[in-house]
């Protein structure tokens, strides 16, 4: 087996590839300078988190190529135990741990480039970060920055409810759309008050629309800063589901803008980052950044040490978000898998994540059998053979077509897979709360004396709920209509569990997907089940993308005995 560092690509017609640095346990990627003029500031993005940074991932990778196009070598990153950063040891600081990982960025960025400034550029909670960190800097730009942090955790609950996970905050644990905190850690963040901060840099460019960044720009000025003020454009559509959303164009203007006016002095002495092998150690396990195919981006997970086994499991994108996963499933999977002797490649399909793209992608009609054809190939390269895909919503629908049409898949598990047949028109939104809940789940409802005294209270939405279950009443007569794609789903299924194959089908107890299961297999999955192979686990409790820790341990746990591991 080769040993795996950053696989060469093939040449893309776009900017120059980003190139992956690690640095204290974080993983990130440096975009080196290029164009016509190479400067002495250096540029480092620090990301929000939970929800924030999944929805900003893919925009903040498109600033960041923006501006080193405009001369500014610029590195993004995880922060300490979020996303590919290794965990914190237990009773850590997450804060402290948080704002000195904006440090040791900048600090990264200065060794692997030279560049003499630094200047820090947030969004929300990294807005927050960068402003507490200061780190040496030259110019903070604070994009909609989370000014006050009660507020922000409030939000962060109501986001929880419209996203139809609920989340946590019981003392012990405040838990929302993906993201988890210690009470402790949510106490101090609760805490936090931008406006009472002792110092800033020279220069700061914030942009955001709130009486509260008033009260930031003028304390700011107070300090001696030079603050440049912007409104947001595009604010909402940045923050839609991450299939969906757009980068805000015209606010990522108005940075490289600012910075262009306000850090005009170039690079005597330009300095390209060397080539090097890049890697992090989580307990048991060993990782190394990857590109290969048409510049597709990933992670490999091998077990620490010599190991004889050909076993791989690929994780694909959940929806539109990058590939870590919501709550971070796929990377917690990955090491776990790694200690019992599994290796693993999560990797961002083409357009999502790290992986650049210039073609316009949608979350089902972009096929992504030629992205997971290239990372089976890629695998098998490393000597890995045995292969099994992950996926959770429309990553189960990709990975049960590549099942179906990729001889070297040896097996899938799927995750609440919200389509098993797409058709042009359908909704997207599945899984969101104005989609509702399974039918199943209405039914259990309806036998429920708690149920009925909502409904006479008024809290029950009697014509969303009857407008679901017409929606799901029509699909199903209409379903012969569609025989052909029908038969062809059934017939795939059962042609790979002839050929051995396995496919496994986890799906939460209130998820819309148990209906579209209904809908092709017959109640209860009965023709999924009736062949060798091909099983199904429906669950109480399991939220439609595993934001709740508690869904993500029951995905765990269930992946541990498909795998038999």
């Amino acid at each position: 087996m080769t040993s795996p560092q950053f696989a060469t690509v093939q040449a893309l017609d776009l900017a120059p590839l980003a190139r992956p640095v690690a640095f204290e346990g974080c993983f990130g990627w440096l975009h080196p300078a290029h164009g016509p003029m190479p400067r002495k500031v250096g540029v480092v993005i620090v990301p929000g988190v939970g929800r924030d940074a999944r929805c900003g991932h893919k925009p903040l990778r498109l600033l960041a190529e923006q501006l080193a196009g405009a001369g500014f070598a610029t590195l993004r990153y995880d922060h300490p135990g979020q996303g590919e950063g290794l965990e914190l040891a237990e009773g850590q600081d997450v804060l402290e741990a948080w704002t000195q990982g904006v440090a040791q960025a900048a600090q990264a960025l200065r060794d692997a480039t030279g560049v003499a400034e630094v200047v820090l550029v947030g969004l929300r909670l990294g807005a927050t970060l960068a402003a507490l960190a200061q780190a040496d800097a030259a110019g903070l730009v604070l994009l909609a920055p989370v000014i006050l942090g009660r507020r922000w955790l409030r939000e962060l609950k109501v986001a929880a409810v419209l996203g139809g996970t609920g989340g946590r905050d019981d003392g012990e644990v405040f838990e929302a759309e993906g993201l988890s905190l210690a009470s402790d850690t949510a106490a101090r963040l609760s805490g936090l008050d931008l406006t009472a901060i002792h110092a800033t840099t020279p220069k700061v460019l914030m942009i955001a629309q709130t009486e509260a960044s008033d009260l930031l720009g003028e304390h700011l000025k107070g300090l001696g800063a030079d603050v440049a003020r912007a409104d947001f454009p595009g604010y909402d559509m940045l923050f839609e589901d991450a299939h969906s959303n757009r980068a805000p164009t015209q606010v990522f203007d108005r940075v490289a803008a600012w910075l262009e006016a306000s850090f005009q002095e170039r690079a005597t002495d330009p300095r390209q980052p060397p080539e090097a092998a890049v890697e992090l150690r989580p307990p048991g396990a060993v990782e190394r950044p990857v590109r290969f195919g048409e510049g597709l981006a990933g992670v490999l997970c091998q077990p620490d040490g010599d190991h004889e086994s050909r076993r791989a499991v690929i994780f694909c994108n959940t929806g539109g978000d990058p590939r870590v996963g919501i709550g971070g499933f796929a990377v917690q999977a990955s090491r776990l898998l790694a200690r019992k002797g599994v290796a693993s490649l999560r990797f961002d399909f083409a357009g999502l994540g790290d992986s650049p793209s210039d073609a316009p992608i949608h979350v089902y009609e972009t096929s992504r059998q030629p992205d997971l054809a290239a990372a089976i190939s890629f695998l098998n390269d490393e000597g890995l053979s045995d292969i099994t895909l992950v996926g959770a919503c429309a990553g189960a629908y990709h990975a049960l077509a590549a099942a179906r049409q990729d001889p070297r898949v040896g097996a899938v598990f799927a995750i609440n897979a919200a389509k098993l047949i797409w058709r042009p028109g359908d909704s997207l939104a599945v899984g969101r709360r104005d989609e509702g809940k399974s039918t199943a789940a209405y039914k259990a409802g309806f036998r429920q004396p708690e149920t009925w005294m909502r409904l006479l209270k008024g809290q029950v939405d009697v014509g969303a709920v009857a407008a679901t279950l017409a929606r799901r009443l029509v699909a199903r007569w209409t379903r012969p209509a569609n025989h052909g794609e029908v038969a062809a789903l059934r017939g795939g299924m059962a042609a790979f569990a002839s050929r051995g194959g396995r496919a496994h089908l986890l799906v939460g107890l209130d998820d819309p997907s148990l209906d579209e299961v209904a809908n092709y297999f017959g109640p209860e999955g009965r023709n999924w089940r009736a062949h060798d192979g091909l099983t199904l686990s429906v669950r109480a409790g399991i939220d439609h993308g595993l934001a709740l820790a508690f869904s993500r341990r029951i995905a765990l746990a269930e992946l541990q005995a498909f795998l038999g591991v």
